[in-house]
């Protein structure tokens, strides 16, 4: 299993918000939202493979960025900062 960070701009009416936060937590073993519209997850996956998951709600006009992310550093984010770090080091 791998971290990743999504980043996401949606720039319709379709999706909204909450059916990509309906979406994620399905994808994802451990989450967590970092920012508004950025998350972090753990995925069994590659990030080809996430991002050809996400895309199937994403309309041409949305964008999204899909990162591995081995290693992080932050501050002040919207997750449990604990929980977030435990799950980095563990993949």
């Amino acid at each position: 299993m791998a971290s990743y960070l999504i980043s996401y701009d949606l720039n319709g009416p379709s999706p909204s918000h909450k059916q990509m936060d309906d979406l994620i937590p399905k994808l994802a073993a451990t989450y967590g939202r970092v920012l508004e519209t950025v998350w972090w997850v753990d995925y069994r996956g590659s990030e080809v493979e996430l991002r050809d998951r996400l895309l199937t709600i994403l309309r041409k006009e949305d964008r999204l960025f899909v990162c591995a992310c081995p290693r992080a550093a932050w501050f002040n984010l919207l997750t449990n900062s604990a929980s977030l770090k435990k799950a980095i080091e563990a993949a």
